[in-house]
């Protein structure tokens, strides 16, 4: 795949997700940008582990061999399925404004749970048409119904949740098809590779331990309104993975020298200064902003956690494929201790405040943990 397609591609999967974000972000009020969010962060559960069952699993155990499509497709349709079918289900019987809208919730978080392994699959195996076509139809349906909303519907969660999901399966119907396989295709894949997948597993229940577990216990505590604000805090970052996700493969494949880490950081830098400098001029508008607004007191610490998690999430992506099973293990265990603990223990000290200023520290604590980690790896990847 040239240069210039996978920027296409990457942009058009960045813009698809981030349009939905930012849509949310900026027309619902706090209480319902919470109860958006705490469906956002089951399809993030549902991506987190997708890439460890599925789309890493099958790079750190090919051996020079790429996974037949008909293996990995089954897999994926498989895994979809049956998440698109619990989140739907668990929305339906638990009472809030959500449950109308289950069958939302269950196409976004299927379609988007196969169209990340497929576009995954592509990008690896340089397929221009299964990444850029999916893609850009996403984005181009996310951008048309962003418009809608934001123009006829603004603050009605519903149309956020349908934005999530017509764009999630157009980008899903427009991805290279599963091939047909017999039922159990997901078992007979962890069965085959389960030595290269009981590490990833692993690395990613203890990462949503902080990245998701920690949300949800904080909503209690905060109340569903300031947990809205603290998760956008989060969607200011989105940015900066949405663009590095669909080249994970090929940052996987960044040699660590000294230029590659300076740039990294100076990167991270400029991000978090451009985070809180557009926050503070938003701050000086009168626009209708939703959430965003009640963020702007917030702008310094969602500038530190900006620029932290550009540079974790960078050398995250390079450990998970070289780091050794007790590297990744350790860096792991200290970004779950500290993504737990530091705003749990910051929301029941200083409430809302406390929470955000400790999110931020957290993670760029964990992020020159996740620096250590890379340095000291190899160049290729680990084969179990």
């Amino acid at each position: 795949m040239s240069s210039l397609r996978l920027i296409l591609t990457s942009t058009a999967a960045a813009v698809a997700t981030l349009s939905v974000q930012v849509l949310g972000l900026v027309t619902l009020a706090p209480a319902d940008f919470g109860l958006f969010s705490i469906v956002y962060l089951a399809g993030a559960f549902a991506l987190s582990l997708a890439l460890s069952l599925i789309c890493e699993a099958a790079t750190r155990s090919r051996a020079g061999v790429p996974a037949a499509w008909s293996d990995f497709s089954g897999a994926s349709t498989e895994f979809a399925l049956i998440f698109a079918a619990a989140g739907g289900l668990v929305v339906a019987v638990i009472p809030s404004p959500l449950a109308p809208y289950w069958w939302l919730v269950a196409l976004a978080i299927g379609g988007s749970a196969y169209r990340s392994t497929a576009r995954f699959y592509a990008v690896e195996n340089r397929d221009t048409r299964g990444s850029v076509l999916g893609d850009v139809v996403g984005a181009v349906v996310a951008i048309a119904l962003c418009a809608v909303t934001l123009l006829l519907h603004g603050g009605e969660l519903a149309w956020v949740l349908g934005t999530w999901a017509a764009s999630s399966v157009a980008a899903a119907a427009f991805s290279r098809w599963p091939a047909l396989s017999r039922p159990g295709a997901l078992v007979r894949w962890v069965r085959e590779r389960r030595a290269a997948i009981a590490p990833l597993v692993r690395d990613s229940l203890i990462m949503d331990a902080s990245s998701i577990g920690t949300p949800y216990a904080l909503a209690p505590i905060l109340g569903v309104g300031p947990f809205g604000v603290y998760r956008a805090v989060s969607n200011v970052a989105a940015p900066v993975r949405l663009l590095l996700n669909p080249i994970r493969p090929r940052i996987a494949r960044l040699r660590m020298s000294l230029t590659t880490v300076t740039a990294v950081i100076a990167g991270g830098v400029v991000l978090g200064a451009a985070a809180a400098g557009v926050l503070l001029l938003l701050g000086q508008t009168s626009w209708p902003l939703g959430t965003l607004r009640d963020l702007v007191p917030f702008a310094v610490p969602t500038a530190v956690f900006v620029m932290a998690n550009m540079v974790g999430h960078t050398f995250y992506i390079v450990s998970r494929l070289r780091a050794s099973r007790g590297d990744l293990l350790a860096a792991r265990l200290v970004q779950t201790a500290l993504g737990v603990v530091g705003p749990l223990l910051g929301a029941l000290l200083g409430g809302l405040s406390g929470a955000i200023w400790a999110y931020a520290l957290s993670t760029l604590l964990s992020s020159l943990y996740w620096l250590f980690v890379a340095r000291r790896s190899g160049h290729t990847p680990v084969t179990a």
